[in-house]
């Protein structure tokens, strides 16, 4: 129950901050604000300042703006202070502000993250694959103790304290024995490209709503083999899934003491057209690190370019391959469901969750679908272009078809959302049959 209070009272807030920056961008434009509410439905609390009223409402699953003017089909006055008789590049700034505002919103807060101090997961300093390249500088099993004399306890650790183009000593720990060797040929990247470190086939996370979701698999399930064929660590498991060309893989599963065998319909990612059934690797080294300002700065800056970037590189791809939709669109309830995996892992890890929704409500906002922000912003690009606005009547037809599209993808997500949650369920009372069974 409080994940479910916390989760709509982030939503609340995050859509909230929405409308204020529409509401500022307004003002700014002298455009009067008729109502700001907290919230939907019902009024419980409200007072009148100026010509606007500001109110709290019911139901806290966000907010809304009502200006002057605004509506396609109102009649008003036109009035200095309407949204409809400014410029056509003041109602596209208006209509950008709210998006733009869940873009700072999310930037303040991924810096935020990593000036408070970020949780990280790890592998562990251990070697488990290397290239025929490297084979004489480091082996199987070898633990990294130190490198350039700086402790080491992760694997990410060793990229960072590798310098470039320098001589680099490692401290390793071989057959119980601990020897300093010293090399100039590996980078950064050696340690990401040519050696591995070892991964156990050990599921670290079920991403909600794909293949191993809706089988049932869980954290810290154990792969012993796909398809009949054992696989020792994670590369092995991973090329096994990725290059399988059979509509349905069986995975032997290892939960516990109990071994059972499941069979599952891996997707396609749509970034890298690879197949993938949703799962990450177990990570067991975790640690907290601090940042300074400027660097919370740098890395929260980084951080908000990369998943903008990427959701928008996702978008470009869903569009050029429609048939992904499906297996891509999730709704309030896989958000819940990942809300929930990342409530155990720290406030960093929750804020960082809240930071990536507002992105999200910004990129979807943005979207040129007539009754989005997207929407009204491209109406005012077509008049700046045109010199005169599209009539009533087509941006009325155009805001109805926005609207038809808008529910429909509601309803799907929902209609996605619990299918995903029933076949989960189902597969998790057949994997319990199959465990008393035997196996």
């Amino acid at each position: 129950m409080f994940n479910i209070i916390g989760a709509i009272v982030a939503l609340g807030v995050l859509v909230t901050v929405h409308e204020l920056g529409h509401f500022i961008a307004a003002r700014i434009f002298n455009v009067e604000v008729e109502k700001f509410s907290i919230g939907f439905g019902l009024k419980l609390l409200a007072f009148k300042k100026g010509k606007t009223e500001y109110r709290i409402s019911l139901i806290p699953l966000g907010g809304y703006l009502k200006m002057k003017g605004e509506n396609t089909d109102e009649e008003a006055e036109d009035t200095e202070n309407s949204f409809k008789t400014k410029m056509w590049w003041q109602r596209a700034i208006i209509a950008f502000a709210g998006p733009f505002a869940n873009l700072i919103l999310a930037l303040l807060i991924f810096i935020l993250t990593f000036a408070i101090g970020k949780h990280f997961e790890d592998q562990l300093p251990i070697v488990g694959e290397v290239s025929a390249h490297y084979a004489e500088f480091v082996q199987e099993k070898d633990m990294i103790i130190q490198v350039n004399d700086k402790d080491v306890s992760g694997w990410t650790q060793i990229i960072q304290y590798v310098k470039i183009d320098e001589e680099n000593t490692f401290l390793i720990e071989r057959n119980d024995e601990q020897i300093l060797i010293t090399n100039n040929e590996v980078e950064p990247r050696t340690w990401v490209t040519e050696i591995l470190p070892y991964v156990p086939a050990i599921i670290g996370e079920v991403a909600p709503g794909m293949a191993a979701y809706k089988a049932g698999l869980m954290d810290n399930d154990e792969i012993l083999s796909v398809d009949g064929k054992d696989v020792k660590n994670w590369y092995e498991m991973r090329t096994a899934i990725t290059t399988n060309e059979n509509e349905l893989i069986t995975l032997k599963i290892k939960r516990g003491d109990d071994i059972f065998e499941k069979s599952l319909a891996p997707e396609e990612n749509i970034l890298d057209n690879n197949r993938i059934i949703g799962i990450t690797q177990y990570m067991p080294v975790k640690y907290v690190e601090k940042y300074s300002l400027l660097e919370s700065v740098k890395y929260g800056t980084i951080g908000t370019i990369n998943f903008v970037y990427l959701n928008y590189a996702m978008l470009y791809k869903l569009i050029a391959n429609p048939s992904a939709i499906k297996s891509n669109l999730g709704g309030p309830v896989m958000i819940y469901a990942m809300s929930v995996q990342t409530a155990d892992k720290g406030l960093d890890s929750i804020l960082s969750f809240i930071a990536a929704i507002s992105l999200i409500l910004m990129i979807m906002n943005l979207l040129p679908i007539p009754i989005l922000d997207g929407g009204h912003i491209f109406f005012c690009i077509i008049e700046g272009i045109r010199k005169k606005p599209l009539s009533i009547k087509i941006q009325i037809a155009l805001q109805n078809i926005g609207l038809f599209i808008l529910v429909f993808l509601m309803v799907f997500a929902f209609w996605n959302d619990f299918s995903r949650l029933f076949s989960r369920s189902s597969s998790i009372k057949e994997n319990k049959v199959q465990i008393e069974n035997g196996g």
